[in-house]
């Protein structure tokens, strides 16, 4: 008896998958280009943060002491650059856990990524604006404001990768249904902070940011109490 030899491949079906497999591998390439990209200008933005800051009295002729007076007279610039870097930094931190299972781009996420790129490009010069004088509510407000701006197109962003199926398959359902508590709570706090600067040129304009973190772990365990006490009084 014959051995029945098994059915060839479809050409025309091994063809297809070849050329979509190709494509998926150009759009990882791709999208692997732009987040290097986007990377490469946060790495400017620090520089520029860096760049800014100054040099007391020239470093030049100066006794120690005289030194010393000159840092403390800069020290608004400093603290300045401090909450600037940790700024920045919280930004990439974000955005690199937005993008880390993204394998594809579309116009949406191209479009807000680069509304964020051009906010961390504005962070170094709002920062020398925070550290001029005068008119405190309103360098205030526009730094704040850069803030939220860079903030909302996190959270745009990371709802788009989610919705328009920007993930590798492989990604976990944390990237797939995302956690935008942090994002929604600075958004809240960087506007709530314009308000009170323009109340006081104190340091109380930068305690909504401060208390960022806290807040957003606080809604957190709100939210699950919430679904604890609702799975508790579901009945079996």
């Amino acid at each position: 008896m014959t051995a029945l030899s098994e059915e060839p491949e479809d050409p025309d079906a091994a063809g297809i998958g070849a050329a979509a497999a190709a494509e998926a591998e150009v759009e990882a390439h791709a999208a692997a280009r732009y987040i290097g990209f986007s990377d490469a200008v946060i790495a400017i933005a620090i520089t520029l943060l860096a760049l800014a800051l100054p040099v007391p009295g020239g470093a030049q002729g100066l006794t120690d002491g005289q030194f010393l007076h000159a840092l403390r007279a800069d020290w608004t610039d400093y603290l300045n650059f401090l909450i600037s870097f940790v700024v920045i930094g919280g930004h990439w931190s974000s955005h690199r856990a937005i993008t880390r299972y993204v394998c594809a781009l579309d116009r949406v996420f191209t479009r807000l990524n680069m509304v964020w790129l051009l906010m961390m490009i504005l962070t170094p010069f709002a920062t020398r604006l925070l550290s001029s004088s005068g008119g405190f509510g309103v360098r205030f407000a526009i730094y704040a404001l850069i803030q939220l701006i860079a903030t909302a197109s996190l959270l745009l962003m990371n709802r788009e990768v989610a919705r328009g199926n920007l993930l590798r398959p492989d990604a976990p359902e944390r990237a797939r249904h995302p956690d935008n508590i942090g994002q929604l709570t600075l958004c809240a706090m960087f506007a709530l902070s314009i308000p009170v600067a323009f109340a006081t040129d104190t340091i109380w304009p930068y305690v909504p940011w401060m208390l960022s973190p806290l807040t957003a772990r606080a809604i957190r365990h709100l939210q699950a109490r919430t679904r604890q006490l609702a799975n508790d009084d579901t009945p079996e």
